[in-house]
């Protein structure tokens, strides 16, 4: 035992050990999943290492020697076999960067830690904390798992982690079913999951991410709308964070200001460097953007609410806050802001009020329908009435 009271780890660093060790995994009912990966100059994370904990231990994969992962995909795709992770949004991009799948079926604990009324966003130290009485050391959060060999310390913390969410899963798993809420964990994972799926290879929507871009006229947008496929592409292909090409603020100025030379992108705030080796890029999407007719722009971005719709806003959440105090559940996992907002604005044109995706299923019964109820029959429907006609 280590000296924080934790199994030997089992290394896997070759497709040998994998195939075998693959072949136990597929026959239990749940493994507790965790990665480590360096993503300080990259645009995707680097992989430095895979952890399994499973009946018979804990695992580490060394990912800078496995080359073939198909042992391992079938793992991840087994539909008998839980893979259970804490906070497990960056996790699933290392997965699927390394092997081309995301893991199903899938539990993280994180989102059923908040279910179980235990706080929300809840780091893995505080959740291990909080159920199985045990502290963890954090000094290694930010080692470079890329480095080789590993230290002790390392290898301790990694492991601990698996170790500990293998233990920390049945505790939760029993803490939901005896809430009745098992169900609502398995829905908002399948949910989860469903968005990671939908990756949108044109990136004519990240525009909508830059602040402000609301501000913007139709063809401004789309001058916008082009120059941030271009820089995701650019980051993508160099494997850089997307600021390291071009920072949102200046793409805004240059779409904005409709930049035509070199002087006017520094006024927008693109370092020199940049103006150097893309200026000319940048120039010529404008150029060719401002030749595009009015079928070509996006759609105008909604302004922000007007200030009695934000009133209706306040109303909605008010109900979603009352109601996640009751159950003991964050607000946010409840009905965040984007929620409660499209459901303001589905109704403007017709009062025909809608819910988004989000608030289906469990959600629908414990919250939405009284949303809607709010939104035709009673406090927030005339005052976003009153407003439309403002």
């Amino acid at each position: 035992m280590s000296r924080l009271d934790i199994p030997e780890p089992l290394w896997i660093a070759d497709h040998d050990a994998l195939t075998d060790a693959c072949r136990q995994w597929l026959t239990e009912d749940y493994l507790a999943v965790d990665t480590e990966f360096v993503r300080t100059t990259t645009f995707y994370p680097q992989a430095g290492l895979i952890q399994i904990a499973g009946e018979k231990g804990c695992y580490l994969i060394d990912p800078l020697l496995i080359k073939d992962w198909t042992p391992f995909v079938e793992v991840l795709q087994a539909p008998t076999v839980l893979k259970v992770f804490h906070a497990c949004a960056e996790d699933l991009e290392v997965c699927r960067r390394l092997t081309g799948v995301i893991p199903r079926p899938l539990a993280d604990s994180q989102l059923g830690i908040a279910l179980a009324g235990h706080g929300g966003s809840m780091g893995f130290q505080r959740a291990v904390m909080a159920l199985l009485e045990i502290d963890l050391p954090k000094e290694e959060t930010r080692s470079n798992w890329l480095h080789r060999p590993l230290r002790p310390e390392q290898v301790d913390y990694a492991v601990a982690d698996v170790h500990y969410l293998y233990q920390l899963y049945p505790v939760l798993r029993q803490q939901l079913r005896d809430l009745g809420r098992e169900e609502w964990l398995a829905e908002d994972c399948t949910r989860l999951l469903d968005a990671s799926d939908q990756i949108d290879d044109s990136y004519l929507a990240l525009y909508r991410k830059v602040k402000l871009a609301w501000k913007l006229r139709p063809q401004e947008q789309y001058i916008l709308q082009q120059l941030t496929v271009w820089r995701e592409q650019e980051a993508r292909n160099r494997d850089v964070p997307r600021n390291k090409v071009v920072d949102d603020n200046s793409l805004w100025n240059i779409a904005r200001f409709k930049a035509k030379n070199r002087d006017q992108l520094v006024k927008a705030g693109v370092k020199p460097p940049i103006v150097r080796d893309a200026g000319n890029i940048l120039l010529k999407i404008v150029e060719t953007a401002m030749t595009k007719d009015e079928a070509f722009w996006p759609e105008q971005l909604d302004r922000p609410l007007s200030p009695i719709a934000a009133q209706s806003m306040k109303d909605l959440k008010d109900a979603v806050t009352l109601t996640a105090e009751q159950l003991n559940i964050p607000t946010e996992l409840l009905a965040n802001k984007r929620a409660l907002e499209f459901v303001v604005r589905s109704g403007y044109h017709d009062g025909q009020y809608q819910l988004p995706e989000v608030l289906s299923g469990w959600r629908k019964d414990v919250i939405g329908q009284t949303l809607l109820l709010m939104m035709t029959q009673g406090v927030a429907a005339s005052k976003v009435e009153k407003s439309n006609h403002e």
